[in-house]
């Protein structure tokens, strides 16, 4: 059974969830906000919970542009590295620039 994410982990993903899709954003700009899913960037997926985790909208999570439909070279070599959209996040959730609610945390 699989270990349940801890506090700090959660209150992670709730942020990320408030930003949004991280390639949306960085595609079409920050007033932008598509409902993600959390996207394991270790690839270890449901079993390990990781703060190395990328909010993708379906489209590129699982969906035809998804990560998981083109696979990481491609979809790399598409929308940059998934180094460079945690290194994104982590600078726009510092500046607080966020998507839904339009409030940083």
């Amino acid at each position: 059974m699989a270990k349940k994410p801890n506090k700090e982990t959660i209150e992670h993903y709730k942020k990320l969830v408030d930003f949004g899709c991280v390639v949306c954003k960085r595609e079409y700009g920050n007033g932008v906000y598509s409902t993600p899913c959390i996207h394991h960037v270790t690839g270890a997926g449901m079993g390990k919970k990781s703060i190395h985790a990328l909010p993708l909208c379906h489209t590129h999570h699982q969906g035809t542009e998804g990560i998981h439909h083109l696979g990481n070279k491609v979809w790399e070599e598409k929308y940059g590295s998934q180094e460079e959209l945690l290194e994104y996040i982590k600078e726009s959730i510092w500046l607080g620039i966020t998507g839904q609610n339009g409030k940083g945390d």
